[in-house]
């Protein structure tokens, strides 16, 4: 009898078939810039704002798809929205108290309100916060076919991911904007055996070579995005 080669588990095909995705990401000019310490403090904040744009979308266009069948499936995502607009608010305040209105006058024309408020605490694990977020006309995100499951699986994939190489960059965040917080890259550091666990479970979600190739498929179209929001941060302000 023939042997059988058993396929190769999910993870490690999404590892090898988006390999040069990941290279040329991690590439990209804002990246690059950010982390050779050539962007000043405007443009780290530059290559924030854009980001928190990607997200902003994604997590809408994938709302019912993160609320029901990732926690099913015993995973909790946690809002990367919600992070950015923490740091984003932080920084927002730091620079208020340097610029703030005189006591009893009217805040001057363009001034916004609400600089002050208070920064969004992130969504804790196990939560679902994208439960609510509006679903874009024609996005497909609740997963209501195994291959558009799959499709998310992989973008998921990217994005649990670049939570590794984020223990990398906050630490060169932290030597070069001392006194910003820096919770977006920071969470792979509150659990760094939790891709392990992440690994596992797209083996078993992406059960066949059909889920395990659309997986592949939305793995590179998300790192395309990605490359497209990493170019240039002064594109994005």
């Amino acid at each position: 009898m023939d042997d059988i080669v058993a396929p190769r588990p999910a993870h490690l095909l999404l590892r090898e078939e988006t390999r040069e995705a990941h290279e040329d990401t991690e590439a990209s000019g804002g990246m690059r810039r950010l982390m050779d310490g050539e962007l000043d403090v405007a443009g780290y904040e530059a290559l924030l704002r854009a980001q928190l744009g990607l997200f902003d979308e994604w997590e809408a266009e994938r709302a019912g798809w993160l609320a029901d069948v990732v926690p099913q499936a015993g995973w909790s995502y946690v809002s990367r929205a919600s992070l950015l607009r923490g740091d984003l608010a932080v920084a927002s305040r730091a620079r208020s108290y340097t610029s703030r209105p005189v006591e009893g006058r009217a805040p001057p024309v363009g001034a916004s309100p609400a600089r002050d408020a208070p920064a969004p605490a992130p969504a804790p694990v196990g939560a679902s916060p994208a439960r609510d977020a509006p679903v874009p006309a024609g996005a497909s995100p609740a997963g209501d076919s195994i291959h558009d499951s799959a499709t998310c699986w992989g973008e998921l994939y990217v994005i649990e991911g670049s939570a590794l190489g984020g223990r990398l960059i906050v630490r060169r965040l932290r030597e070069l904007y001392p006194d910003r917080d820096h919770r977006f890259y920071a969470i792979g550091e509150e659990a760094p055996s939790a891709w392990r666990r992440f690994q596992h479970i797209l083996d078993t979600q992406l059960h066949d070579d059909a889920s395990r190739r659309a997986a592949v498929d939305g793995a590179r179209r998300m790192f395309a995005r990605f490359r497209q929001t990493l170019m240039e941060p002064a594109a994005h302000v």
